[in-house]
């Protein structure tokens, strides 16, 4: 089951493992908490919360070199549960952040004051230009996908880059 950036298995009210992509401290990219028992190889077994004697904690931070490092923490279930708890906090925070943003978002035209509606994502093909010429490379084109809203009195529109805010937003009705 997914909570925001967590996902228990097999559910959420006695995980075995908690994969945690959110809400992490600054650094790391992502962590997951295994609940273990003494026994079995090499030493513990994964187990369910409620059996669990203590967990064992993954990150997976960027080391210096460019490259993953991924370390290893045995926690006591209390901490476990407590890192579980800030994760939730600062997930809470994000989302809250998030809301903020999108709310303070205004899409009132400003040539008309009408509405602006949600029409979609557009691809927008960029390239750098040749060397001595202004014509586009083409070995080096991308798509960047923009939200556009439009205004349906005059026509104006308005682009957000994909990734930052979740489309549509508020107010911005589908046309």
């Amino acid at each position: 089951m997914k909570d925001g950036g967590m996902e228990f298995r097999p559910d959420a009210d006695d995980p075995k493992r908690v994969h945690i992509k959110g809400g992490l401290p600054e650094g790391v990219a992502q962590a997951e908490i295994t609940f273990r028992a003494r026994g079995g190889w090499p030493g513990s077994r994964a187990v369910r919360r409620s059996g669990a004697e203590f967990a064992r904690l993954s990150t997976t931070t960027l080391n210096s070199q460019g490259g993953w490092e991924i370390t290893s923490t045995q926690l006591a279930l209390e901490e476990a549960a407590e890192y579980i708890r800030q994760v939730r906090r600062r997930l809470e925070a994000r989302d809250a952040e998030i809301r903020r943003r999108r709310e303070a978002v205004d899409l009132r035209c400003p040539s008309c004051g009408a509405d602006r509606a949600y029409i979609g994502t557009l691809g927008f093909i960029t390239a750098n230009t040749r060397i001595l010429s202004d014509e586009p490379s083409r070995l080096d084109q991308h798509v960047v996908q923009q939200h556009a809203y439009r205004c349906e009195s005059c026509g104006s529109m308005a682009y957000f880059a994909d990734g930052y805010l979740p489309h549509p937003l508020p107010g911005g009705h589908r046309s």
